[in-house]
């Protein structure tokens, strides 16, 4: 996964205040003290940082005083074993990685060398919304935390991207995120590593995904966090690459019944009557495949959905995919929906396992 590790690099003449709040955009509880040349020379946590606040610091001192001038680092050289080995010794959560001239090229965390390396393409679970269609069921708790079965919506898909090797997963919160990011933490616990994309305001389906976008260069899923499925994602995905498409939308057959005849007529002549017909149509099944180009067309701290990011592309005569999710799905925004997953659900682990 790559990394714009530059936002994190502090210089010798940042004060504490500008150090923290670099910390916290960051999100990784950590600043890399560099030269003009990126070469590491200290590093800075939110822990130090507390603790020099309690000793009577103030934030407008020099970082100086504060940096760990022996940072440790490993070299991108180094094989995985050897990393975990320096994890273990040293009994650290990060550690930056170096080349062979201490030029920082990356930040690693214990999470990825504990977990399988797995596919390189990421996820991200659009979770910020209010869910106000289920009104009660969402005031204590937000959407993606309601139950199906025994577990939240959100515990469903991620173990569904899971068991096809994408553990590289985004969560984009804002409505009582701290529920999501208390239950989830890192995802250690649950077999992926979980980055978490904080909205300072609500940023629509799509808005947030430009937040992500230090992190990723590969083709990545979208998926609305409130979205059940048991879909074959690889399949989604390869499907995507094969077809050389920009952005590949899951889509869903849906039919519906008009309640009476309908009449089809021609110079005021009636030719035919069709009693109460279906009509089958394809919507959109909240689920997405896009390439990491796409991301610059998404503007900065604004709301944004992504149908708004699938018109400019069909305007700009780029490739807009369908895929036809034939697996189980269900939108999880009405009531009858939510109840009616609910009946399924273990129908639909008894297959899984029926399965293995």
């Amino acid at each position: 996964m790559k990394r714009n590790i530059s936002k994190l690099f502090v210089h010798k003449n940042y004060s504490i205040r500008k150090t923290l709040e670099l910390i916290d955009s960051g999100a990784r509880g950590i600043a890399l003290l560099v030269d003009e040349y990126e070469r590491l020379v200290g590093t800075i946590t939110d822990g130090d940082i507390r603790r020099a606040i309690l000793k009577g610091m103030s934030l407008d001192d020099s970082v100086n005083s504060i940096v760990h001038y022996n940072p440790v680092s490993v070299n991108q050289s180094m094989t995985r074993g050897e990393i975990k080995d320096v994890f273990i010794k040293k009994a650290v959560k990060v550690i930056p990685v170096v080349d062979d001239s201490n030029r920082v090229v990356d930040l690693i965390t214990i999470s990825d060398i504990l977990l399988p390396e797995g596919k390189e393409n990421s996820v991200i679970i659009m979770a910020g919304g209010l869910g106000t269609r289920l009104k009660d069921l969402t005031k204590e708790v937000p959407k993606p935390m309601l139950k199906v079965g025994h577990d939240p919506i959100l515990q469903h898909i991620i173990a569904n991207f899971k068991q096809y090797g994408y553990n590289k997963i985004f969560i984009s919160v804002n409505y009582k995120s701290e529920i999501i990011e208390n239950y989830f933490q890192d995802g250690l616990a649950y077999g992926v590593k979980i980055e978490y994309i904080r909205e300072n305001k609500r940023l629509g389906t799509a808005g947030g995904i430009k937040l992500a976008s230090d992190y990723i260069d590969k083709p990545f899923f979208v998926i609305n966090g409130d979205i059940f499925t048991n879909l074959n994602v690889e399949d989604m995905m390869k499907f995507h690459v094969e077809n050389k498409f920009d952005i590949t939308v899951g889509t869903r057959k849906h039919s519906f019944q008009i309640p009476y005849g309908v009449v089809e007529t021609k110079s005021n002549c009636i030719k035919e009557i069709k009693e109460k017909p279906t009509i089958d149509y394809l919507i959109n099944a909240g689920v997405y495949c896009l390439n990491p180009n796409l991301i610059s067309f998404i503007p900065d701290n604004k709301y944004f959905e992504i149908t708004d990011l699938i018109d400019i592309c069909i305007k700009n005569d780029m490739e807009v995919g369908s895929y036809e999710i034939m697996d189980y799905w269900m939108d999880i925004g009405r009531m009858e929906d939510y109840n009616k997953v609910n009946s399924d659900v273990y129908d639909l682990i008894a297959t899984d396992k029926a399965d293995d």
